[in-house]
């Protein structure tokens, strides 16, 4: 199993190969991948579907979902950055655990004739205030 990872992985050449080589990619739940690896010295960049927003080929992710998320969040020992769109559930979370949050406005393209106000949230369980000046 191993070789064919890594024959597959040197087909895309040297350069991506090196790049990709303490790279995991797995198809798989995203609460059981964090939980499988969670260890005080891991690091989580979770960008799920967003289930308050238009998601298109997402479509079909809930808010209990996102709250299970949420949950399994609260409890690891390692760090996470999660990006969402502001909601009640998100603040709920981050008022229980005691998390650090940035919202950014910005305006995303509709289509190529309407442009929409979005605001983007980042939660995380370390300091990113002092990251961001």
């Amino acid at each position: 199993m191993l070789s064919e990872q890594a024959n597959k992985k040197s087909a895309f050449g040297k350069q991506l190969f090196n790049r990709f080589k303490l790279v995991d990619i797995e198809c798989n739940d995203a609460i059981k991948v964090i939980q499988s690896r969670d260890c005080k010295n891991a690091f989580f960049y979770v960008d799920p579907p967003y289930f308050n927003a238009n998601m298109g080929h997402y479509k079909g992710y809930t808010e209990q979902q996102f709250s299970d998320l949420l949950e399994c969040l609260g409890n690891i020992k390692g760090k996470f950055l999660l990006s969402s769109y502001p909601s009640d559930v998100l603040n709920n979370f981050i008022q229980k655990h005691n998390l650090q949050s940035i919202q950014k406005n910005r305006t995303i393209a509709v289509n190529h004739n309407a442009r929409k106000p979005k605001t983007e949230c980042l939660t995380a369980n370390y300091d990113i205030l002092s990251l961001v000046k």
